[in-house]
């Protein structure tokens, strides 16, 4: 009988034990958690105060507020619109230019840790034929390659094709379209396309099985027998990023949220970028063909349409969701 109470005391105990153990384990999560503040707009227009601050005049812009809204961006209606092919087409000068703040993407990994550049210069205009964006931002250097721990720069439009979606690249039946472009892309056009070879000159490989000629084979001559694709696997799968044969630097993607994009195939966009004395310039164009889903949306509504942007800098190794991004941006079409 002694060694029964004996057990249950021992029981009692180490189960004594271990309710104050995670008592004390909740206690201290609780107590080392972050307050999570709330901001509500004050209606009247005046800053509401956060804890600890005192709260600013309308218009002006204290720590810890909300920054100020974007403005409403203009595509302005020309008749003749600036050449797609010269990004610093001096046209350019006189449209109305939209200097857009960016923040570092922090919802999905990976994430951007710092920002390397600080907005984006946009300037959008369209006529009967087209539509044009232009969008500018300092660089130092321009990122062309892609190797390992190196990456190209970038940049994005993105635009809602239903009510509502989210700005973080749309979310289930909440479809966006998105018109990238990539500097090592562009070198392919202006180049050729960029080889084992143009980033290693001094590499030698005898053999490349059902590749054409000797070595080194160039793979946008070389490999044009289906047979050698088999050691190309992004050409075998018919990936678009291994396309040796691209005849544009852009794509049009689709998403429905993270990790959803996909190719649109025999999209109607062009695009042309340009970096000069630590700057990129890039245009983008589509036609105005109502046809084009997101072209008959702007038409429908052209006074309450929306847009965001994001940039990857090379440089600081971003790439995929590692990037600079806006929220959505107002945009306004002229009749």
């Amino acid at each position: 009988m002694s060694e029964q109470n004996n057990s249950r005391m021992i029981v009692l105990f180490v189960g004594s034990l271990f309710v104050v153990a995670m008592t004390m384990i909740i206690v201290i999560f609780v107590a080392t958690r972050r307050p999570v503040v709330v901001v509500v707009p004050d209606p009247s227009g005046a800053s509401a105060a956060l804890p600890g601050q005192s709260a600013t005049a309308p218009g002006a812009v204290g720590a810890g507020e909300l920054p100020p809204p974007p403005p409403t961006v203009a595509v302005v209606r020309l008749d003749a619109l600036p050449a797609i092919e010269n990004p610093l087409d001096p046209a350019w000068e006189s449209i109305a230019t939209f200097e857009i703040p960016v923040e570092m993407q922090k919802t999905s990994e990976p994430t951007l840790d710092s920002l390397t550049v600080t907005h984006i210069n946009l300037q959008a205009v369209h006529n009967s034929e087209r539509f044009v964006w232009r969008l500018s931002w300092e660089q130092a250097e321009p990122s062309y390659r892609s190797n390992v721990a190196e990456f190209s720069d970038a940049v994005a439009i993105q635009f809602p094709l239903k009510d509502g979606a989210p700005f973080t690249m749309g979310g289930p039946d909440m479809p966006v379209a998105m018109m990238y472009w990539k500097a090592l892309w562009q070198k392919d056009i202006d180049e050729g396309f960029q080889d084992v070879t143009s980033v290693y000159p001094n590499s030698w490989y005898d053999f490349y099985w059902f590749a054409k000629g000797t070595g080194p084979q160039p793979v946008a001559t070389a490999f044009e027998d289906p047979a050698s694709h088999q050691f190309m696997s992004g050409m075998a799968a018919g990936n678009s990023m291994s396309n040796p044969h691209r005849a544009q630097p852009a794509q049009e993607l689709q998403a429905e949220g993270f990790g959803s994009s996909t190719d649109v195939p025999d999209s109607p966009v062009t695009a042309r970028g340009i970096w000069q004395d630590g700057r990129w310039y890039v245009v983008f164009e589509r036609p105005n063909d109502t046809v084009d889903p997101l072209i008959k949306r702007f038409m429908d509504n052209p006074e309450q349409q929306m847009l965001a942007l994001a940039v990857w800098d090379g440089a600081a190794q971003n790439r995929g969701g590692r990037k600079h991004i806006t929220n959505w941006i107002p945009m306004r079409i002229e009749k």
